[in-house]
């Protein structure tokens, strides 16, 4: 019931965001978000000695994000990430005692920046596309992927019995995936019939499918994290509900996602 009761109250706050909020409100918000998360994860890699540089890691991932600003200068992805790469080498070269830990401190610092600051810096750029559609799409990703988290959690704990990744996660059931896939799939129906009607239905079904799986994909990246490391929750920032990091994981893949199926097949078309 908490996860339904935490739905009700984030949606309609997404939907103002995203629908209703300047850009700059909405990218101050998403930079926010990846600053923590990527806290987050860069703070669980530090039990394996060699710790990241959390802060060139969250300076990157805003960077990432804030890129998207009108009034930003132009900042290559790409260059960002050399930067960071270069910094962070010379940093672990520097202050590490011995090549395997400034191996493990690179990259814990590269791999949260890219894991969580990509992905967000795609949902920025699906809000950077300007327009209705814009707005839309973003709203049909959140719908999808807290419909497919909500519905596989519940069917999951209903009626799951064969474990998914019983390696990473053993709550997690086959059951439970299809209970995702469905959730997402409906709400993408949803979506077109209630305010994307601009969006075929064809490719509502597909994406459906699709950000389904990306969710799934996207909690288990998260898992393999958490499980690596010994960690339960990415924080306690959340009461009740771990770090922000383990709401949003659903997002890792399924922002991308939903930018390349854009970029890919919806481009001109919505």
């Amino acid at each position: 019931m908490q996860r339904v009761i935490t739905a009700v109250f984030l949606l309609p706050s997404l939907w103002l965001l995203v629908k209703h909020a300047p850009v700059w409100m909405f990218l101050v918000v998403a930079t926010v978000a990846a600053i923590i998360a990527v806290w987050e994860c860069a703070r669980m890699l530090r039990t394996d000695g060699g710790p990241p540089f959390s802060l060139f890691a969250m300076l990157a991932a805003a960077l990432l994000v804030l890129r998207h600003l009108p009034a930003m200068p132009h900042l290559d992805p790409l260059a960002i990430l050399i930067a960071l790469t270069a910094v962070t080498m010379m940093a672990a070269m520097w202050t590490r005692p011995d090549p395997p830990a400034m191996l493990r401190s690179v990259c814990g610092t590269l791999f949260p920046t890219v894991l969580v600051g990509g992905a967000i810096s795609s949902i920025a750029l699906l809000r950077e596309i300007g327009g209705e559609p814009s707005q839309d799409m973003l709203v049909l990703l959140f719908l999808c992927v807290m419909a497919g988290d909500t519905f596989a959690y519940y069917i999951g704990r209903s009626f799951g019995r064969h474990p998914l990744a019983p390696a990473l996660s053993p709550k997690k059931t086959w059951e439970g995936a299809i209970g995702a896939l469905f959730g997402s799939t409906l709400a993408a129906l949803a979506a077109h019939f209630w305010f994307f009607q601009g969006l075929p239905l064809h490719h509502a079904l597909i994406l459906g499918i699709v950000l389904g799986v990306a969710g799934i994909l996207g909690d288990l990246a998260e898992s393999v994290v958490k499980r690596a490391t010994g960690v339960k929750d990415s924080s306690g920032l959340l009461p009740g509900h771990g770090g922000l990091l383990d709401r949003i994981d659903s997002l890792l893949f399924a922002g991308p996602v939903l930018y390349l199926y854009y970029d890919w097949l919806l481009r001109g078309l919505v």
